[in-house]
């Protein structure tokens, strides 16, 4: 029976790294190693991880280099055939190993997937909610559907090792769609996607409570990450003589991505993305409502997102918009 290592980065997840370690430790398939990385927390998370010291391989780093290195990490010491990324604060129910290693059985050169569900905070509880981003179709085009929204947790992943080496290590530099960023690789490399309806990997979502004081989610660094991925696929892409295939796609959210980018007041960003946009959709606009649509061929991107900004402050935007300003007051104020 093949051994699978199940890697688990924390930072500063005492509230639940017992619970996450008690998930693998419940897995009904036998052969586990569970390989935790303390990337240098500074809450009692080491303590909560030492006490489990019979269960797992625990290696705690001098300084905090974010979760993908630690990943990294605890990729060079796994020795299983299969590698599942599963984060401090995720749970897997008991049969979730065995299913994922099942449905790679006949398999070569493929990574699994299975079913999975949100855990998000209502009323002091954590409670369980439907996925927000649907389940991969078997058959279809996963790479362009990952690029379209679809999109499955590490949670509810199993690499095959081959698969992983072949791929390479987590991108250090990214700390937003990290996952994504190894997952549209592999895809790229036409590794195959194996679904499993075992429903047994829960996600915990922390909304805006986390997000709005988050002192990443505003700054350079999550649009740069971002950008990073979009350059590492389509670099692969390039490589392997498949961009073509996906101009569009990614043509589209280079664009998205800079409509982000100076709605944050990170113009320099906004326009090199936007610049790559053109590059691969030419013109095409990607505003959602018919007025933004009107005022991007009227005053550029750029132009118009100063407008719909100044109107925001105001209250006179979207909903969506409006909620975005009230989230960064929230974040700045946090700040002082």
């Amino acid at each position: 029976m093949s051994l699978v290592s199940i890697i688990t980065p924390c930072y500063n997840a005492e509230g639940f790294v017992g619970e996450t370690i008690e998930s693998v430790a419940a897995q009904t398939y036998p052969e586990i190693e569970h390989i935790v990385v303390d990337d240098c927390s500074s809450d009692g998370s080491w303590e909560v991880i030492r006490s489990y010291r019979d269960r797992v391989r625990a290696l705690r780093l001098e300084r905090n280099r974010g979760g993908s290195h630690a990943r990294n990490r605890g990729a060079e010491l796994a020795r299983g055939q299969f590698l599942m990324f599963l984060d401090a604060d995720d749970v897997i129910t008991p049969g979730t190993v065995a299913a994922l290693v099942e449905a790679l059985r006949d398999h070569s050169r493929a990574v699994a997937a299975c079913r999975w569900q949100r855990l998000v905070p209502r009323d002091g509880r954590w409670r369980l909610m439907a996925p927000e981003a649907p389940f991969p179709v078997a058959g279809d085009d996963h790479l362009r559907g990952w690029l379209g929204g679809i999109w499955v947790p590490p949670c509810a992943i199993l690499w095959q090792r081959e698969v992983y080496e072949l791929v390479g290590r987590w991108d250090e530099r990214i700390t937003w769609n990290d996952d994504g960023d190894l997952m549209m690789r592999a895809l790229a490399h036409g590794v195959q996607l194996v679904l499993s309806d075992h429903e047994g990997a829960l996600y915990r979502a922390h909304g805006d409570s986390r997000v709005s004081l988050s002192t990443n989610y505003f700054t350079e660094r999550p649009l740069r990450s971002q950008m990073w991925v979009l350059e590492n696929l389509t670099a692969e892409l390039q490589q392997l003589g498949k961009l073509p295939a996906y101009e569009e796609p990614i043509g589209v959210i280079y664009k998205k991505l800079a409509i982000l980018c100076f709605q944050q007041n990170y113009p320099v960003i906004g326009r090199e993305c936007l610049q790559r946009g053109e590059a691969l959709i030419g013109g095409q606009v990607v505003c959602r409502t018919w007025m933004g649509r009107l005022l991007t061929r009227l005053v550029g991107v750029e132009r118009k997102e100063q407008i719909a900004n100044a109107l925001a402050r105001r209250g006179l935007m979207t909903a969506e918009r409006n909620r975005f300003f009230n989230l960064r007051r929230v974040h700045d104020a946090a700040q002082c």
